[in-house]
């Protein structure tokens, strides 16, 4: 078997709504990624809050609207939290967790899945944690609970001390609409199973190169594997949808 990258929450996301598609896009690679202008203003509204967060860079008037989500961050750090961000982690295959700066993280056999935390904030004793991860779409209507669990799942592994994670889904272009979670380590047995179950699944794919088509959905419109059936009937709910603005 030719050697994958390291499985992630999108990864595996990807997996669940299309097989296929995370087959020909992720595996195969035969539709190179091309940044949309939502994902660029997403990576720089990250970068922004980053910069000021870590490095008291002021926001730029563009994106001086989320001073008060930095600020509510700085008033955490006043109080003896401990603040990072973009802390990459790796579970690895025993289930065991680590934060690193491996740049190998995302190819290193040993570990069955890997991600970033927007911000990660730990009270002094280190018994509670705090995650939050921006979210810049327009909308929060498909917000995903499960990225939260996964990375709750991951603080409580790799900082034994913390007995509470509380994990938030901010939508900061959606009125700072928010997701929000709180975890304890009783919930970590059932988070392991359930993140287990997502990867073998990936896994047993993979070896079976079995990668059916997900079920139709609007979706299908903007997804690049044209050679699929659902493609077509995402293109006529794009061109319906076109014809009613």
């Amino acid at each position: 078997m030719s050697k994958h990258k390291v499985l992630s929450y999108s990864a595996i996301s990807q997996f669940e709504h299309c097989p296929l598609q995370y087959k020909v896009v992720k595996l195969d690679k035969l539709y190179p990624y091309e940044q949309s202008e939502e994902a660029k203003w997403g990576d720089y509204v990250h970068k922004c809050l980053e910069d000021a967060i870590m490095q008291g860079v002021p926001l730029p008037n563009n994106v001086s609207q989320y001073q008060p989500l930095v600020t509510a961050v700085e008033t955490r750090r006043a109080n003896g939290w401990e603040v990072d961000c973009e802390r990459t982690f790796a579970i690895h295959n025993d289930y065991t967790a680590e934060f690193t700066t491996d740049r190998d993280v995302w190819w290193s056999p040993r570990n069955a899945l890997a991600g970033k935390i927007d911000v990660l904030m730990v009270s002094p004793d280190k018994d509670e944690a705090v995650i939050v991860d921006w979210k810049t779409n327009k909308s929060a209507k498909y917000a995903d609970q499960k990225q939260i669990d996964l990375y709750a799942l991951c603080v409580m592994l790799a900082i034994p001390t913390v007995t509470k994670v509380t994990g938030c889904l901010m939508f900061v272009c959606d009125d700072y609409k928010m997701v929000r979670a709180t975890y304890t380590r009783a919930d970590i047995d059932r988070l392991k199973e359930e993140w287990r179950w997502k990867i073998n699944r990936v896994v047993l794919a993979i070896v079976n190169d079995n990668f059916p088509a997900g079920e139709a959905t609007p979706l299908c419109g903007w997804c690049p594997h044209s050679e699929c059936d659902n493609w077509q009937q995402g293109q006529d709910y794009l061109a319906r949808r076109k014809k009613r603005r």
